[in-house]
């Protein structure tokens, strides 16, 4: 989710899209099937929050006194890909400027509790530019069982060992799906190529671990950075959605949510 500077009815309309498809895909009865929800709010940055900071960075930032927690790529040879962050890996950079990182949202780890999950993007706000490319990783880094020690079984209530195994049909035992949402153009990055650029490798690289994309733009036109980059991301065409206003939005929201709410997903 993004949305740079967006205030009033269309913020609106982005929230109730989200939560909409929220009550859809996550299942009241999670006793035969579970179904979760993760939460990447971004703008200029992606906030981790206190709770994560110090595991994604270089443990030391807070002590060193920055109050911030917004963090931007990783800026090596693991740029694209999911490896958990640690000595031998890498940490990823954080803000520490002057002012407010944006966005003061914060991700959410998985969670099938419908309420918080809703009440979290009633939190959302417009703030700033558009580094696509972190939300992009960040929702890989969500659904990825590599960073399994950071979010915590506690946190997910699902098992990560299950993402490679299969049932008796030979269909996947857990399906991992991103939602890519945003109403702003891809024009902000820190080091290595291009906001849009970096997107679309990871992209690429979440779809070749299995991962099915679904993309949506909202008021975005039909050209530019945002459009290519969402349409290029998607799985395939039919996971592409360009809304020009908010109703359309809510529908592509709903379609998506009734084409995950047809996916079991069981232990």
């Amino acid at each position: 989710w993004t949305s740079s500077c967006t205030t009033g009815d269309k913020l609106d309309d982005m929230k109730d899209a989200a939560k909409d498809l929220i009550d859809i895909v996550v299942w009241k009865d999670q006793s035969e099937f579970k179904s979760r929800v993760a939460l990447v709010p971004f703008s200029e940055y992606v906030n981790v929050s206190d709770t994560y900071f110090k595991d994604v960075t270089d443990k030391k930032a807070k002590g060193n006194g920055n109050s911030r927690t917004c963090v931007s790529e990783r800026s090596n040879s693991n740029r694209y890909n999911d490896k958990m962050p640690d000595d031998g890996n890498g940490y990823f950079d954080y803000y520490d400027g002057n002012g407010t990182c944006r966005p003061q949202a914060t991700i959410m780890p998985l969670s099938s509790d419908t309420t918080a999950l809703k009440t979290h993007i009633d939190g959302f706000g417009g703030q700033g530019g558009t580094a696509g490319h972190l939300g992009t990783a960040w929702a890989w880094y969500m659904l990825s069982p590599k960073w399994s020690s950071i979010w915590g079984a506690d946190k997910t209530g699902m098992a990560y060992s299950l993402i490679n195994e299969v049932n008796e049909q030979g269909k996947p035992k857990l399906y991992k799906i991103a939602v890519l949402m945003t109403d702003g153009e891809f024009n902000k990055k820190y080091s290595g190529d291009d906001s849009a650029t970096q997107a679309k490798k990871l992209c690429t690289n979440m779809k070749n671990e299995g991962i099915i994309v679904y993309t949506v733009g909202f008021e975005i036109g039909s050209w530019g950075s945002a459009y290519n980059t969402l349409k290029d991301c998607a799985t395939s065409s039919e996971h592409f959605y360009n809304a020009s206003n908010g109703e359309q939005l809510k529908m592509a929201f709903r379609d998506i949510a009734l084409k995950i709410s047809t996916l079991r997903l069981s232990e």
